[in-house]
Parts: C-alpha cells; structure tokens; sequence
C-alpha cells in the first residue's frame, strides 16, 4: 500500500497563510511581513501586492468550491469572510502587523479549519512535495538561461521560455494557488506542441530542445503522480517517442527509437 496522500484545498492554503501569520510579531513592519510569508524579495512591490491580491482572492475561490459541491448550507462555513474581508480592507502596508494579526482571532481560524476540512472532504486537491517543488524551480530557471544561447528559432525560444515562466511563477505562487497553475503551464505546452509539432521535432536534433520536453514530461509525470494517476496520457508520449520513463518520475533519452 502507497503512502497516505496529502490533500489541499484553497481554504487549507488560506489557513496555512493566516497561521504562519499569527506566529509572527505584533511590531513587525507589516509590508515586511507579507514579504516573508509569500516569499517576496525585499522591494519587489509589484510582485508582493500581486501576491496579497491573489491571497484575497482566494476567499472567492473557496465560495466557489463550495457552490460547485451543491446542497451545501454556505453560510455555515463563512463566519470567517467578515473579520478577513475587514483586516484586508485596512490593511496598511506601513503599519505594524498587529493591525491586520487582530482581526484573525480563534473563531476566524476555527471556522476556517471547519471549512478546509469540509473542502478536503468533498473536493480536495492532490499536492506537491517541497522536494520536487525546488527541483522543478531550479531545472526551469536553468533552463531559461540554456535557450537563451541555443542555436534555436526565434519562435521556439519564446515559446519555451514563456512556458518556462509560467512554470517558475506556478512554483513561487504555490503557497497560494496550490498545484492547479502548475499543471495548466504543462498542459498549454504539450498542447502546443500537438498544435505546432515542429517545436516538439526540434529536440530530435537539438539538445536544448530535448532538454525542455524532457523537463516538460518530468514535470507532468510529477503531477499526475501526485494525483494517484501515475502516468502520462498517450498523446504526450505520442510527442515524445525518444523519451521513456523511468519508476522514479522521470523522463530519460532512450538509446534508440521506440521499437514497435
């Protein structure tokens, strides 16, 4: 038997947000704080003001779920809304942290509590290890500078490297938006590639090329691991006829062409 899955949900992340929150100091410089629990460079306020607004939203995402479920009793679940909707609406970026920590008191993360595990329940969301979280982040920023000075078309470079981005950005936002960007990133790519298999034959002949498929099908096979899956779907090996997959979630080149 495999071992247990664990499961997320938007509620699961907007909890997990709050409580690291509750954890940090009252004085603490409140920009400051966001910066540390969303994982944003000290100064990058473009990207920490994007990342608080997707964390708003993500009261919104977990209506949803919970509309989608049908026959629920919503109201049960949303005694959280009003005090959260309250500490962002005055939340002051220069203030101190307490301002918006007062406002998520025990009922706040209780009631969220009951609302994740409802979610989990009914509607849960398979996630991805912090181990192959850093590895895919890691290949990806690789290999954006790997295509950059590749002997490939203009075309194919801006493909890769905008699918690469994507991917970075799904991993850095992974606390908030949990594994559905990741998989999207994926899925657009390999739809490219059925679109436009031109860019799929260039890793016959290029090593950058095979590289980012390679990196591509990896991530994939990450994805539907963690989903119970355990496979790639026909038409994605179908564009990849010398990669072959080992146990271990990983693409590899095979020796030779598939025999048939």
């Amino acid at each position: 038997m495999g071992k247990i899955m664990k499961l997320d949900n938007p509620a699961a992340r907007l909890l997990a947000i709050l409580e690291a929150g509750r954890n940090l100091s009252d004085t603490k410089n409140c920009r400051e704080a966001w910066s540390e629990l969303l994982g944003v460079k000290k100064g990058d306020q473009a990207v920490l003001m994007g990342r608080i607004g997707r964390v708003m939203v993500l009261s919104t995402d977990i209506i949803e779920r919970l509309e989608n479920i049908g026959n629920v009793k919503i109201e049960r679940y949303m005694h959280w809304v009003q005090p959260l909707e309250k500490a962002f609406t005055n939340n002051n970026l220069d203030g101190q942290w307490k301002a918006f920590k007062g406002h998520v008191n025990t009922h706040v993360i209780n009631y969220l509590s009951i609302t994740s595990d409802f979610l989990s329940l009914r509607c849960p969301e398979p996630t991805v290890s912090e181990t192959n979280l850093n590895s895919i982040l890691t290949t990806s920023r690789d290999l954006i500078d790997d295509i950059r000075e590749a002997d490939l078309p203009d075309s194919a470079k801006e493909f890769m490297i905008r699918q690469l981005y994507q991917v970075c950005l799904a991993v850095e936002e992974y606390i908030i938006r949990g594994s559905g960007p990741l998989s999207t990133a994926v899925e657009s790519a390999f739809g490219y590639g059925v679109l436009h298999k031109e860019s799929v034959e260039l890793a016959k002949t290029d090593p950058v090329a095979k590289k980012f498929w390679q990196s591509m099908a990896n991530i994939a096979l990450i994805v539907s691991i963690s989903t119970g899956v355990q496979q790639l779907a026909p038409p994605i090996i179908d564009l990849l006829p010398d990669i072959c997959f080992d146990g271990e979630g990983s693409a590899v080149e095979t020796s030779s062409g598939k025999d048939t």
